[in-house]
């Protein structure tokens, strides 16, 4: 047969390809503290039979839509962005908001509209598995930079200066999330403005991924494109898959220049032509609901991720407490010793848990794990947590 893309054909497999056997095996009664959901139902609103119906027969949502989306629900996701203070004050839907068939399908059609082949993108580690897979479809080199982790372990570091130790002639961007998946760091104003002012100096673009920017639990976020001299060189991600509970639906979007956002269209409409309708319009109604929902949720996450560090006392794992987002970060180093990390993963699904490698998240990364604390309710996250120590302390010894 003709031969592959050598791009493609080395995209990285999914984190859990090599404990696929196990889990296949252990069926359903698998508590799954992996992915990167949330247990909460959407907005009423949201619902597709709500939507359905307000659109009569429905008819009209099975037809083509605009390439570019539905122009009110650019301009309302303007709107509620001001009024966060989350971008630039000049925002326009029309403009600067390019929606996506899900965060990762609007970033990539973003980061294939300014990255060349062979540019580099610093890619601030540990950080979305995703990310990466996304960078090098486009040609585009990651940089993995050890980053969040070095904070989190001396915060009166420089965060600029980490990511500037990592240049080459050939860097095009750095990759940034806030708050981080999957350590939950949230980078402060001041390591911000180093990042940025980095960012000007060397001419680059910021890819700011802030699909969890309404789920902090210290500081109040700040946007990366809010920052002075910021707005014309940052992309940045929003997902109503983390914001909204909408993650079966498919639709994310980001927030760029007027020129990348025309650009980027032209990639979406060559690979999805147009975000599905009824989900446009799903999204929308969620928007338009307030914020009640995000509210509730950041207060039951604050409850789940307490049953996490109560479930991890009196063991040997290491972690930091999460500013944010929906993971905690395990370190199995002093655990497992010599051994590896699928000793680990294997003992926990045996128990009937299952945690996403460390792997995925970064090549320093090879004993650590991400735990999603947002993926089931709190009795059975609890249990989960019951699971996971029985299967820490047996390895304990």
């Amino acid at each position: 047969m003709p031969s592959l893309s050598p791009i493609r054909a080395t995209l990285r497999p999914s984190v859990f390809a090599d404990l696929q056997a196990h889990i296949t095996a252990r069926g359903p009664d698998l508590i799954n503290l992996h992915l990167g959901d949330t247990y909460l139902e959407p907005p009423q609103v949201a619902l597709l039979g709500p939507v359905l119906t307000r659109h009569g027969d429905g008819t009209n949502l099975y037809r083509y839509g605009a390439v570019g989306g539905l122009p009110s629900f650019k301009n309302a996701i303007a709107e509620d962005l001001r009024r966060r203070g989350r971008t630039f004050p000049e925002v326009a839907g029309d403009k600067h908001v390019l929606l996506g068939a899900g965060a990762t399908h609007a970033l990539f059609c973003a980061a294939a509209t300014v990255l060349s082949v062979g540019d580099e993108v610093l890619l601030a580690a540990p950080y979305w598995p995703l990310a990466h897979g996304i960078l090098h479809a486009t040609g585009a080199v990651p940089v993995e930079v050890p980053f969040t982790s070095r904070l989190y372990e001396d915060p009166s570091l420089d965060a600029g200066a980490l990511l500037k130790a990592a240049l080459t002639p050939a860097t095009k961007a750095i990759y940034i999330i806030t708050p981080n998946n999957p350590d939950g760091k949230m980078l402060s104003r001041a390591q911000q403005e180093s990042v940025a002012a980095l960012a000007r100096d060397e001419d680059l673009w910021v890819f700011a991924d802030e699909a969890y920017a309404d789920f902090s639990f210290t500081d109040p976020h700040v946007s990366f494109a809010s920052l002075p001299g910021m707005a014309e060189r940052t992309i940045t991600a929003y997902s109503f898959s983390k914001s909204h509970a909408l993650a079966g639906l498919r639709v994310g979007y980001v927030v760029a220049p007027e020129e990348v956002v025309a650009v980027g269209l032209r990639m979406s409409t060559h690979s999805v032509f147009n975000v599905p309708l009824a989900m446009q319009h799903a999204a929308a109604a969620a928007l338009a609901s307030g914020t009640r929902w995000t509210e509730r949720a950041l207060l039951l996450y604050r409850r789940s991720l307490e049953a996490v560090v109560d479930g991890l006392k009196g063991t040997k794992v290491r972690f930091h407490r999460p500013d944010g987002g929906a993971y905690v970060f395990l370190d199995f180093a002093d655990v497992l010793a010599d051994r590896p990390l699928n000793v680990l993963l294997e003992k926990a699904i045996a128990k009937g848990v299952l945690l996403a490698p460390g792997t995925g998240f970064g090549h320093a990364y090879a004993k650590h794990a991400r735990l999603c604390f947002t993926s089931e309710p709190l009795p059975r996250l609890v249990e989960g947590m019951t699971r996971l120590a029985q299967a820490i302390r047996e390895l304990e010894g």
